[in-house]
C-alpha cells in the first residue's frame, strides 16, 4: 500500500476510534448533571449552581456545596453556616436562616452576618432589615425602657443579660455597654413587631427562624442561555470556567455554539469536528 494512503487510513482509523469515546464522555456528563438533582426535606429538584452529596462538583459552581442532614439543608458562606429554607431558580434567590441562631438566641460564637459578595448579595427588592443582638450587657445599666427587649443566656452556668433592637428603636441602646453586638437580617414586618413594647423572645426567635433573602451570582446569564438551548449548566473544574453540557458534548455557552475543546486535528489546515 502507498505510504500516503497508509498514513491517511491510520489517521482516519484513529479519528473513528476517538468519536465514540468523546460522545460517550460528554453524554455521561450531560446525563449525570441532568439526572442527579438534589433533594432534602421539602426542597426537591435542586440543580445548578448547587452540588454536593451524589451530585458532582462539575454540576455546580464553587461556593455552592449543599449538605443535607436529617432533612435539613445547609450552606456554608464565609465560614457561617446557613439553613436553606427555600430556593427560587427563577429569581436566583435563597431564603436562609443562620444555623447558630436556629431555635436558640444564644450562639456560642458572636459573629456578624456576612456573605461572599462575589457570589451572593442581599436581595435588593426583599423587605428585610437588620436587627441587632446585644450580648453580655451590664444589667445595672439597663433602663426600664429597654426591658421589653431583654433576653437571657446561660454561659458556663452564669446568666448573661442581653437585648435586641431594631432600626425603629435603636436609640434605646445608647449608653449601654455590652460585650458583643451582632447584626442579623429579618423580614421587615417581623422587625416592626419586634420594635413594639409588646414584643417577646418568642417573636424574636420566630423572626430569626424565618430567615432572609439573598441572591446568588454564578454565571446566571450564561446558565439561562445554556438552559434555553437545551443544555445543562456546569463548571469546568480544570479550566475554572462555565460549561454548558449538551447531549452531544460540552459547549462553552450554549448547545448552539462551537464545542469546547473537542476537535481532532487531521493536518495543519484541516480538522475533523466530532458531532
Amino acid at each position: 500500500m502507498d505510504a500516503k494512503l497508509l498514513l491517511l487510513a491510520l489517521i482516519i482509523g484513529l479519528a473513528l476510534l476517538a468519536i465514540p469515546s468523546c460522545v460517550c464522555q460528554y453524554d455521561q456528563q450531560y446525563q449525570a448533571c441532568s439526572q442527579t438533582l438534589l433533594q432534602c426535606g421539602n426542597i426537591s429538584e435542586i440543580g445548578y449552581p448547587f452540588w454536593g452529596g451524589n451530585r458532582n462538583a462539575s454540576c455546580g459552581y464553587p461556593g455552592f456545596e449543599l449538605n443535607c442532614q436529617n432533612d435539613v439543608l445547609r450552606l456554608n458562606i464565609s465560614s457561617t453556616v446557613y439553613r436553606v429554607l427555600d430556593i427560587n431558580n427563577t429569581t436566583q434567590a435563597l431564603r436562609v436562616a443562620r444555623d447558630d441562631l436556629w431555635d436558640d438566641t444564644c450562639p456560642r460564637v458572636f459573629t456578624n452576618t456576612s456573605l461572599n459578595s462575589t457570589i451572593f448579595n442581599y436581595f435588593s427588592t426583599a423587605n428585610d432589615q437588620n436587627i441587632s443582638l446585644h450580648y453580655g450587657c451590664n444589667i445595672n445599666q439597663t433602663s426600664t425602657a429597654i426591658s421589653p427587649y431583654n433576653f437571657s443566656c446561660s454561659v458556663n452556668g452564669a446568666i448573661s443579660w442581653n437585648f435586641f433592637l431594631t432600626r425603629e428603636n435603636s436609640g434605646l441602646g445608647n449608653g449601654i455597654t455590652c460585650a458583643a453586638v451582632i447584626s442579623v437580617p429579618v423580614n421587615q414586618t417581623a422587625a416592626w413587631a419586634l420594635a413594639m413594647p409588646t414584643t417577646s423572645t418568642n417573636l424574636l426567635q420566630d423572626a430569626l427562624n424565618n430567615g432572609f433573602l439573598i441572591q446568588w451570582f454564578a454565571n446566571n446569564d450564561n446558565c439561562n442561555l445554556c438552559a434555553r438551548s437545551g443544555g445543562v449548566c456546569g463548571y469546568n473544574q480544570d479550566g475554572g470556567s462555565f460549561s454548558c453540557y449538551c447531549s452531544d458534548r460540552t459547549h462553552e455557552f450554549t448547545c448552539d455554539d462551537n464545542p469546547k475543546g473537542n476537535d481532532i486535528a487531521l493536518s495543519n489546515n484541516h480538522r475533523l469536528d466530532v458531532y
